[in-house]
């Protein structure tokens, strides 16, 4: 892409974007996305097919708006902490991706499912992951704060993420062991010995990977054996547990298991002290959600973390 660029300009203006992003300008260019978005049209009834994702109207022109907004510095991300129960030391943030396309802040739900379908997924990751890097890294030192990055099966299967994962960190400034990986459920897991394969591989890479929003009777339960170095309970899960002790029992069992095996759980959507309260009684190893914060922006995590601790919260 040459230098004077509109789009390179535009993105060199936004926050922190030239930094963030530098290492994605050699590989990818504003043609090699349009490209990309070409085959939205088709990929339309399989988007469609998902009941999570409402379509904002035109799809391919909604593809077109997200490469776009990708390169300008429309996407950002802010951060939900994670603490342990046994001491309330905040020990993670997991990276939530935000898209502003001005007025409009569009949800989650509708434009990770979009960027999946029409194959920007991968420049999804490398923008969250290299975002963070660079915004996680100067608070280190102070915090001492890992961050986990969602990223879907295709993803984490392929033979290169630790290639791309090593470059985005090395330009923001962390190390593999300071970034896990969370494995998201947007696509069932077909080969377990490819995702063995893929697990071991970012393992010996620094990486450990979190098995994402696990439910009760979970039909992922299978790969419970494999090298994950974490499972986190889904909000369905942790909400029924004051009052399911089928629910309990079976959180017990995860818990044991995962002991015995140097692994922890992590409970999400923890939201008032009762949750809390039982998740710890079960043996869960961290908690995350709205008790212990909302999702904050990398400015606002220093004064999160001297609250929350200052309080005993």
């Amino acid at each position: 892409m040459q230098a004077h660029s509109p789009i390179r300009k535009k993105m060199e203006n936004a926050h922190g974007a030239a930094r963030l992003l530098q290492l994605l300008w050699h590989r990818y260019s504003r043609k090699d996305i349009r490209a990309m978005t070409m085959a939205a049209g088709s990929a339309m009834p399989r988007l469609a097919a998902r009941p999570e994702f409402v379509p904002l109207p035109g799809f391919q022109e909604d593809a077109a708006d997200l490469a776009d907004g990708l390169h300008n510095g429309e996407v950002s991300v802010h951060y939900q902490p994670v603490v342990r129960l046994a001491d309330r030391r905040p020990v993670m943030v997991e990276a939530l991706a935000r898209w502003h396309r001005p007025p409009r802040l569009i949800s989650p739900d509708r434009f990770v499912p979009l960027a999946e379908s029409c194959g920007l997924v991968r420049t999804l990751s490398m923008v969250v992951t290299a975002r963070a890097a660079a915004e996680v890294a100067p608070l280190w030192q102070r915090l001492r704060l890992t961050v986990s990055v969602n990223l879907p099966l295709g993803q984490l299967l392929l033979p290169d993420l630790p290639a791309w994962l090593h470059r985005a960190l090395r330009a923001g400034g962390l190390q593999p062991g300071q970034v896990a990986l969370e494995l998201t459920e947007t696509t069932p897991v077909r080969d377990r010995s490819a995702l063995r394969r893929a697990l071991l591989r970012l393992r010996g890479a620094g990486h450990r990977v979190l098995l994402d929003d696990i439910i009760l009777h979970d039909d992922r339960s299978w790969l419970f054996g494999l090298p994950f170095g974490a499972f986190k309970l889904d909000r369905s899960l942790v909400e029924r547990l004051p009052a399911d002790g089928h629910a309990r029992r079976e959180v017990r069992r995860l818990v044991r298991m995962a002991d015995a095996s140097g692994q922890q759980v992590i409970a999400e959507a923890v939201s008032d002290q009762r949750l809390w309260q039982v998740v710890r009684g079960l043996g869960v190893h961290h908690a995350q959600g709205y008790l212990v914060s909302r999702p904050l922006p990398a400015d606002a995590l220093a004064r999160w973390h001297g609250r929350w601790r200052g309080t005993g919260h």
